[in-house]
């Protein structure tokens, strides 16, 4: 429990400390933009899961409802480690397993990830996710994010990175272009090398952790944060 307030802390410091992008010199970008700044060759890209490429917050509200806001949240980076006793440590397993085997059905397809994809898909691009989420040894997200974008059965399955950042990940499938909502998905790509594109978050998300949209110096994509 004290480690979860100490996280909550260290996100309102950040919130505090980092500096708000100028809007002046944000680099908004649109879809028709994008597409022609892409290389005419194949390259490898990588859309984060929650608020970037679905909205899913009705699941984590559910959770946080059902077992509690210090054992789930959509932001905060609760570590089952961090969790001080068994019956906590098993409800926090058994909501990822719920979350990544069930919940998934109550999400809903961001429409600017659907024309992303669709772009991508057009292009012959190799496409990925990768996610902060915790794996318990199941999943049918993998199964969910190819039915709701069309692509194919033997499509890579989810890279789940267990609240760990996604630098590595990143780095392993040479990512060259990679979407996400948070600060910490910007960050990671550009630690990785690759292009980092900001997709808005939802403003009905139940993720309320602080985000800079622009102030790495990221494209940001235009009217993203529709659903």
């Amino acid at each position: 429990m004290r480690k979860t307030l100490l996280t909550l802390a260290l996100l309102a410091a950040t919130a505090v400390l980092m500096p708000a992008a100028d809007p002046a010199v944000v680099r908004v970008i649109g879809l028709e933009e994008l597409a022609r700044s892409l290389p005419h060759d194949p390259i490898n890209v990588v859309f984060d899961v929650d608020d970037t490429a679905l909205f899913t917050s009705p699941g984590f509200q559910w959770g946080s409802r059902t077992y509690g806001e210090t054992i789930v949240s959509a932001g905060v980076s609760i570590r089952e480690e961090d969790l001080p006793t068994e019956e906590q440590r098993r409800k926090y397993r058994e909501f990822w397993t719920r979350m990544n085997n069930e919940l998934d059905q109550y999400s809903v397809k961001k429409w600017i990830a659907g024309e992303l994809i669709a772009l991508h898909k057009s292009r012959g691009d190799h496409i990925y996710f990768v996610t902060k989420r915790i794996f318990t040894g199941s999943e049918r997200l993998s199964e969910t994010l190819r039915r709701e974008f069309g692509l194919p059965a033997d499509s890579p399955a989810v890279i789940f990175t267990n609240r760990q950042p996604k630098t590595e990940a990143f780095r392993r499938i040479n990512a060259q272009v990679s979407y996400g909502d948070s600060d910490g998905d910007i960050r990671n790509s550009i630690q990785a090398g690759a292009r980092p594109i900001r997709v808005l978050r939802s403003p009905a998300s139940v993720n309320h952790e602080p985000t800079h949209d622009g102030a790495f110096g990221e494209e940001v994509l235009r009217n993203s944060e529709n659903d």
